[in-house]
């Protein structure tokens, strides 16, 4: 049981780390031409720290999401 435990939380880290750099570099890379006008607050910054502040945000929003799933996990398995 603890060995399950630590390997999904091993995932969940690596995922996290791997996918927040992805998600930034894919927006800085592709999302900054002028169909996409929400994103020119970003675009318009110097591309390493457009890079940086995406990577950042997009961590907190997965950090946040897996807290609250697991809050809602245990919520639901309390119940039973």
């Amino acid at each position: 049981m603890l060995e399950s435990e630590l390997l999904r939380g091993l995932i969940y880290g690596l995922s996290i780390l791997h996918l927040g750099p992805g998600f930034a570099f894919a927006v800085v890379a592709f999302g900054c031409d002028d169909t996409f006008t929400f994103l020119q607050a970003v675009c318009q910054q110097d591309a390493f720290a457009a890079f940086i502040k995406l990577t950042l945000a997009a961590w907190g929003v997965m950090i946040s999401a897996l807290l609250l799933k697991i809050l809602v996990t245990n919520y639901i398995n309390k119940n039973k």
